[in-house]
C-alpha cells in the first residue's frame, strides 16, 4: 500500500475579541468553565471548555459577579444590558413582506416562509427545497444539506445544478444554489481532465454563464423592485467576477458569475458578524477537545465538517474546505476550484491550491505545510492527538475502494472487542501490499485517525456521509 506526500495544516490564533474562558456561575452556586459567544439583553451563549458545546443561559439565572462581568465588555460583545427586559405580551403575527410572495414565485421555490430565514432550522428550509436535500454534515455548531440534482431545476429562469444549506456557530448562515459550472457542464461531460479544451466547449460554457446570469439578474430586478444594491469596492474584491446584489428584508442575495467557472446566489444574512477570533490556548483545547478516544485504542477526528464533492472531479477543493471550515475559516469549495485552478473534467494541483490559499489562511493566523509522512500510527498521532487532521494525495484505484469499504465493514463486527479487533488487523496486515497507484486514480482524502495498538489508520472521504470515517489494515512492515 503507497502513502505518497500529504499537506497539514497547522494551526496558530490571534486572541478571542471577548477574553478568556472563565467560570460562570448560576444562582444554585452550579459553575462551568467556558468563553463567551455572544450575549443579548436577555440571554448569554457561552461555549464550554473541555467538549465545545454551546449553551444559552438567561440573564436572570447568572450570578451578580458574571453580569458584572458582562456589563464590563463593550456593548457589541455583550449586549447593551445586564437584567431582562420586562415580560411583553405575545406579538400579534408579523403581515407578510412584499417582497416574499414575488421572491418565492421568482425562485420557483418555496423557500421563505415568514419575514427572516435565520431563525428556521436548516432541516426546515431543506425540507421546503425539496426531497433532493439530503443532511450532509452534523458537527458541533456545524450542520449542512444539500442536493445534486440528476435533472437541473429551473431556478429564476436558469438550470440549477445543486442547492445547499449550512450553518455557522449553530445558526443558519447560508443558503446556496449553483447554476452553470465547470464541473456539471454538459460541454464538458467525460472529458479528460490532462485533455485540451475543445474550443467550441468553451464557447459554450462561457455563453452559458453569460446568458444566465443576465436571466437571474432580471428575474431578481422584476421580484425585487428597488431591491438592488451597488457593490462596495471591498465586495467586489471579496467576490471577484460579474456580481450583482439585492437586498430583501434581512436576506442579502449575492449573485457571482466568475468567468471560466461558477455561477452562484448566494442568500445570506444582511449583517454578517465574523466570529470572534480564540488565542492560541483557546483553538489548541478546542480542536483537543474534538480528539474522539474509544475503549478499543481507536483514535479519531469524528467532528470534521463533510462536503460531498458530488459527480465531479472535485475532491481537492472538497476535500480542503472540509479542512478549512473545520479550522474556522470560511470556505466554499467552488471558490476553491477556482482559486486552485481546477482543471475542466476536474483534477486540481495540491501544491498549487496550497500556494493560492497561503494569503488567506496567514490572515486567519494559521498556516498550511507539506510534509511526508511514514504510513504509521506513530507518525500519525502527533497530528491526531493535537486533533488535526491530515490531507492525503494518494491512489484512490477500484482495488483500494474495494479494501477500505470491507475492511471497515468486517471490522465495524470486532471493533467493540479489543482483543478481537487486535487479532482481526493482525491477520489482514498484508492485505494492502500489492496495491500501487494507478494513472488517473488520483485523488485527496483525509487522514483522520489511528490505533496504536493494532496499528491501523483511519481516513475520510469527501463522498458524503457515508464515507466519513473508513478504516485500513495496517502497513506491511516492510514497504
Amino acid at each position: 500500500m503507497r502513502f505518497p506526500s500529504a499537506v497539514f495544516v497547522s494551526l496558530s490564533f490571534a486572541s478571542s475579541l471577548l477574553g478568556e474562558p472563565r467560570t460562570w456561575t448560576d444562582r444554585d452556586g452550579r459553575t462551568v468553565e467556558a468563553e463567551l459567544v455572544r450575549a443579548d439583553a436577555s440571554s448569554v451563549v457561552i461555549r464550554r471548555v473541555g467538549d465545545g458545546r454551546e449553551f444559552t443561559l438567561p440573564r436572570e439565572r447568572l450570578s451578580a459577579a458574571d453580569l458584572a462581568h458582562l456589563d464590563s465588555l463593550p456593548t457589541h460583545a455583550a449586549g447593551t444590558a445586564s437584567t431582562p427586559t420586562a415580560p411583553t405580551a405575545p406579538a400579534a403575527p408579523a403581515a407578510e413582506p412584499p417582497w416574499l410572495a414575488p421572491l418565492n414565485s421568482a425562485l420557483g421555490l418555496p423557500l421563505f416562509a415568514d419575514a427572516t430565514l435565520w431563525d428556521d432550522t436548516p432541516a426546515a428550509v431543506a425540507a421546503r427545497l425539496g426531497p433532493q436535500l439530503r443532511p450532509e454534515s452534523t458537527t458541533p455548531g456545524h450542520e449542512s444539506w444539500r442536493a445534486y440534482l440528476r435533472t437541473p431545476k429551473p431556478v429564476l429562469g436558469a438550470p440549477a445544478y445543486s442547492l445547499s444549506v449550512r450553518t455557522e456557530e449553530g445558526r443558519l448562515a447560508e443558503v446556496a444554489i449553483l447554476f452553470t459550472n465547470r464541473g456539471d457542464h454538459a460541454a464538458f461531460a467525460g472529458l479528460d481532465p490532462l485533455s485540451i479544451v475543445p474550443p467550441a466547449a468553451l464557447a459554450s460554457f462561457r455563453a452559458s454563464l453569460a446568458d444566465d446570469f443576465e436571466k437571474i439578474r432580471a428575474a431578481l430586478a422584476a421580484a425585487l423592485p428597488g431591491g438592488a444594491v451597488e457593490p462596495t469596492a471591498a465586495e467586489r474584491r471579496a467576490t471577484p467576477g460579474n456580481l450583482a446584489l439585492f437586498t430583501a428584508g434581512e436576506h442579502r442575495l449575492v449573485l457571482q458569475s466568475l468567468p471560466d467557472w461558477h455561477l452562484a446566489l448566494r442568500i445570506q444574512p444582511a449583517e454578517r458578524s465574523a466570529p470572534p477570533r480564540l488565542s492560541d490556548d483557546q483553538l489548541r483545547q478546542r480542536l483537543r477537545a474534538r480528539v474522539t478516544r474509544r475503549d478499543n485504542a481507536d483514535v479519531v477526528l469524528n467532528q470534521i465538517p463533510m462536503v460531498d464533492q458530488g459527480p465531479k472531479g472535485y475532491c481537492v477543493p472538497a476535500t480542503f474546505e472540509r479542512l478549512l471550515r473545520y479550522s474556522g475559516i470560511p470556505a466554499d469549495m467552488y471558490d476553491l476550484a477556482a482559486a486552485g485552478g481546477t482543471r475542466f473534467g476536474g483534477g486540481t494541483n495540491v501544491t498549487q491550491i496550497v500556494q493560492a490559499l497561503e494569503r488567506t489562511v496567514r490572515q486567519h493566523g494559521r498556516r498550511l505545510e507539506v510534509v511526508r509522512l511514514k504510513p504509521s500510527a506513530p507518525a500519525l498521532a502527533r497530528y491526531i492527538d493535537e486533533g488535526r487532521p491530515v490531507l492525503w494525495a494518494m491512489s484512490s484505484t477500484p482495488s483500494f475502494n474495494a479494501l477500505a469499504g470491507a475492511y471497515t465493514k468486517d471490522r465495524a463486527a470486532v471493533a467493540a472487542d479489543p482483543e478481537a479487533l487486535k487479532t482481526f488487523a493482525a491477520e489482514r496486515r498484508r492485505l494492502g501490499a500489492t496495491l500501487a497507484p494507478e494513472p488517473g486514480a488520483a485523488h485527496l482524502c483525509l487522514l483522520i485517525g489511528y490505533n496504536r495498538v493494532t496499528g491501523e489508520l483511519a481516513f475520510s472521504d469527501s463522498w458524503g456521509p457515508d464515507f466519513a470515517e473508513r478504516w485500513l489494515p495496517p502497513p506491511p512492515s516492510k514497504l
